[in-house]
């Protein structure tokens, strides 16, 4: 009898259903078309409605009475179910004989061992409360079954103690748990897919596989089955009644990761990791090899979506056991379109920093990045900008999610929890990459005042062609009238801008791309001048930063002027094929530098004619190029000497490089003198710490060949290595007086100076070199050699400390250093005082360092004096230079806001 009204049920409630749509038509069409038939309609079918949901309630009421009655043949397993009825689901719990049997000894249940991934502390069972957008005839069966379950309780209370069946109770997602281990995980998507399997085996389990199936029913065509979990726990085997029943945030994940296409089998998803932002804390995927196909790309970020979805659910909402599917997807969609809304307006500028110039290009650029990164949104923003402030503009060139990234299922009013269609999904993501544009200018104008445009290009690239959907220019006066706590109509927010998009039922189509980031408005010319050519003269605020009065001081290339006329000289050459060839292009060679006022351009025009008559340079305008900038004695010697040092002969180098070099050095041609130095920096950064440490220099600076340096260094090198210790030195010191703060130039000293067996001089000199060094690989080179001094003076501790800080600074030197350290601690066995191999705190590697007179690099002075240099040389503008001090501080921290504004700076334009 229960199984003939269990089906009479099914059969009534759909009808009902059915009738429900019918009155609503009925009443729409009514009002639409002032049609009296249509109220008729309406009227007759909700009368059948509710004519059918009282007789189903009456009939279930019922049937609670007659189960009181007959509890002592009903297995409790059955109650309980009913009891635990799925929110938002009509008849979520199957009848007694519809129910499975676990009647008999408590078996170990597949899914409770791997329950400790997914959830928190179970929920004792307890009535389920129907959310206020719920229908009550969609809560009736959960209110009629806690109404069945508590005669049991009543009639016999030792039965639950005494039974041994299991007790249904519900978990949580325990998201720190679960985000922490995909984070930590070699494989998160092995653990993704256990997560899922889990949820499904306990659904099964306590659902029946009817409702198991709707999860399997999510899957993608072609995906791999939903297997069920195998993780063991570690522990016993869990008794029956721990069985936890899925809750509504659980199934919501599993089903959004299965959409996301986590068993595809259409394509080979990449190795990844998944990292947690220190910003945001939202969850991203990284992909760990280099070559993606378009399709594994929309996989990987749709898998990415759905872990942020997991995020909001188990965060947002205040008490998680009032929660249904529905309020999570509500809630998903719910923060596509309120992006807008974490911008708090105009009037709120973003904070800087102490020492930064609010308006300087540094500062601009990093609140924008660090905005960027603290965003709270559904889907990675991958997004370029650029930024001139001088003249008020700021460029987004937005990569916008692909509507194939947006769910696969979707809340609708009326309706409930739906497959979204496509049309529903492009729609989606029009409107969610305007809010995103919108966004993205109020951050652009929050950054400074200064900021009058705000340029937002949004394109897709798939695997076919590439596509503009929108190009807008926002400017500060029409925005600041936009409310961004409510942009709800679009149309109406976009149309003061006159944005380039055009917009067809609610979708965005494809348009002409009219503005690119390497525009002049975004990315001056000239901001890439060579440093040395260039006349502009820096501001007092940005010359005592930065050392120099004026951006040539700043200059680290000798041979810049050669390079730029090498340029126009390639670009004027005549074709080899064609007649006089050679006539005009020495005529062409003389004409741009023969009476340059540069002596070394002159030199090099006249070597450079020579060749070309003579026939000893090539026609390749490469190979014109670099003999006119490379091609005099002193660099030819330095290419043959690295060819004989290559091949291990030394004898060789020396052979080559001393009959250019010692008449150079005979002549004192850059030897310091008559209120004149000759240096030589190998980087930008070198070089504005040169000029902050000698500000109060009188002295000229020029500049000395890249090969008089190399020439010196090779000689030190070849007359180590042929054992000739003094001649070794005397080149390791010259190295070092034009290059004081070269890494090269000081650690060759050093080596010098230890075959020399001057060891006391050798640690003050790297001590000396520390306390100035600047680059991680620097630092690291200068701790690696430390420790070997450390070493062999006896101090176990302080090399050990020193080793440390080596790899932590230079990574790729953690081989090296492991089969050193293990070699010297089987040496030191037994031995008291011996090398530990148990890693030491940062505190006690620096207690360390310190009580042994070495320092801790960088410096607080250096480090303090580098950012300084930093944000100068951004705000100065000249690129060349700020390039090499965030490269380098980006290599101290790679943080993202770091990465994001070394990003914003553009290339060399394309002459």
């Amino acid at each position: 009898m229960t199984h003939d009204r269990f089906s009479s049920r099914h059969i009534l409630l759909p009808g009902a259903g059915a009738l429900a749509l019918v009155a609503a038509l009925g009443c729409y069409q009514s009002v639409a078309l002032d049609s009296v038939g249509w109220a008729l309609t309406a009227g007759v079918a909700a009368l059948g409605a509710s004519t059918i949901l009282a007789f189903t309630r009456s009939a279930a009421q019922d049937r609670q009475a007659r189960s009181g009655q007959a509890q002592a043949a009903t297995p409790p397993h059955a109650a309980a179910l009913g009891a635990h009825a799925a929110p938002g689901e009509k008849d979520g719990a199957p009848d007694a004989a519809a129910a499975p049997s676990h009647q008999g000894p408590a078996q170990p249940q597949p899914g409770a061992a791997t329950a400790e991934l997914a959830v928190g502390a179970p929920v004792s069972a307890r009535p389920a409360h129907a959310s206020s957008a719920v229908r009550d005839d969609v809560a009736a069966p959960a209110e009629a079954a806690q109404a069945a379950a508590a005669p049991a309780e009543e009639a016999s209370p030792t039965d639950s103690a005494a039974g041994s069946e299991p007790a249904i109770a519900r978990s949580q997602l325990d998201y720190d748990a679960v985000s922490e281990r995909i984070v930590q995980s070699p494989d998160p998507l092995a653990e993704l897919k256990l997560l899922v399997g889990d949820i499904r085996t306990r659904m099964a389990q306590t659902d029946g596989e009817d409702a198991a199936r709707e999860l399997d029913a999510a899957r993608l065509p072609g995906d791999a089955p939903l297997v069920p979990a195998t993780r063991d726990s570690g522990g016993a085997a869990t008794p029956d009644a721990a069985i936890l029943s899925p809750s509504p945030v659980e199934r919501f994940v599993a089903r959004m990761l299965v959409e996301a296409g986590l068993f595809s089998t259409d394509t080979e998803l990449p190795r990844m990791s998944v990292v947690r932002s220190p910003h945001s804390q939202m969850l991203f995927v990284r992909i760990e090899q280099r070559e993606l196909s378009y399709l594994a790309r929309l996989r990987v970020l749709k898998i990415e979506a759905a872990l942020n979805a997991m995020r909001y659910a188990c965060t947002y909402f205040d008490d998680p056991h009032d929660v249904t599917e529905a309020d999570c997807y509500k809630l998903t969609q719910g923060l596509a379109t309120s992006v807008c809304a974490q911008s708090p307006g105009l009037d709120v500028p973003l904070e800087s920093e102490e020492g930064e110039d609010p308006d300087g290009e540094w500062a601009v650029r990093r609140k924008i990045a660090a905005a960027i990164e603290d965003m709270q949104l559904p889907y990675r923003l991958e997004q370029h900008f650029r930024v001139n402030v001088a003249d008020g503009n700021v460029g987004f060139h937005v990569d916008l999610t692909p509507e194939r990234v947006f769910p696969s299922s979707v809340f609708v009013a009326g309706l409930g929890v739906v497959q979204s269609s496509r049309e529903m999904r492009r729609k989606a993501a029009s409107a969610y990459a305007q809010r995103v544009a919108i966004l993205l200018a109020a951050t652009a104008f929050r950054a400074s005042r200064k900021i009058r445009h705000a340029w937002v290009i949004g394109t897709v690239d798939d695997a076919h062609a590439h596509r503009c959907y929108l190009c807008v220019d926002f400017d500060r006066w029409r925005f600041a009238r936009l409310d961004l706590n409510h942009v709800d109509d679009l149309p109406r927010a976009m149309r003061p801008f006159v944005p380039n998009m055009r917009v067809e039922n609610d979708i965005l189509r494809p348009v002409e791309q009219t503005v690119d980031l390497s525009d002049p408005r975004f990315s001056p010319t000239w901001r890439h001048m060579p440093v040395g050519l260039s006349s502009r003269r820096l501001p007092k605020r940005l010359a005592r930063a930065l050392g120099a009065p004026s951006v040539s001081g700043l200059a680290i290339e000798e041979a810049d002027k050669r390079s730029l006329i090498a340029g126009d000289i390639m670009l004027n050459l005549c074709p080899p094929e064609e007649r006089d060839a050679t006539q005009r292009n020495v005529r062409m060679v003389m004409e741009l530098a023969g009476n340059d006022p540069d002596p070394t351009v002159r030199s090099a025009a006249e070597r450079l004619v020579r060749g070309m008559i003579d026939g000893t340079v090539g026609t390749d305008p490469t190979d014109i190029g670099e003999e006119f900038v490379r091609g005099d004695a002193l660099d030819r010697a330095c290419e043959r000497a690295k060819d004989c040092l290559t091949r291990h002969d030394a004898a060789g180098a020396k052979d080559v490089l001393e009959p250019v070099v010692s008449p150079v050095d005979a002549a004192g041609l850059f030897s310091d003198g008559g209120g004149v130095v000759w240096r030589y920096f190998a980087s930008y950064v070198d070089r504005t710490l040169y000029n902050r440490q000698h500000a109060d220099d009188g002295r000229a600076l020029l500049l000395v060949p890249d090969a008089y340096f190399a020439a010196h260094f090779y000689l030190s090198v070849a007359s180590l290595a042929l054992r000739q210790t003094d001649a070794a030195l005397a080149h390791a010191r010259r190295l070092r007086q034009m290059a004081p703060l070269d890494k090269h130039a000081n650690l060759q000293l050093v080596r010098c100076l230890e075959e020399a067996g001057r060891t006391d001089e050798a640690m003050a000199t790297l001590t000396e070199f520390l306390r100035g060094a600047h680059d991680p690989e620097a630092i690291g080179l200068g701790y690696y050699r430390m420790a070997s001094f450390q070493m062999a003076r006896g101090n176990t501790l302080a090399a050990q400390a020193c080793y440390q800080s080596a790899m932590s600074f230079m990574p790729s030197i953690t081989p090296v250093v492991v089969m050193e350290v293990t070699g010297l601690a089987a040496q030191s066995q037994g031995e008291r005082g011996g090398l530990a191999l148990s890693p030491m705190s940062q505190q006690e590697v620096e207690a360390t360092l310190g009580y042994h007179g070495v320092p801790v690099a960088p410096t607080d002075e250096v480090s303090k004096t580098f950012l300084e240099c930093t944000r100068a040389s951004m705000d100065a503008e000249v690129y060349p230079v700020a390039r090499n001090f965030v490269s380098v501080l980006a290599a101290f921290d790679p943080d993202d806001v770091i990465l994001q504004v070394l990003d914003s700076m553009e290339g060399v334009p394309d002459q």
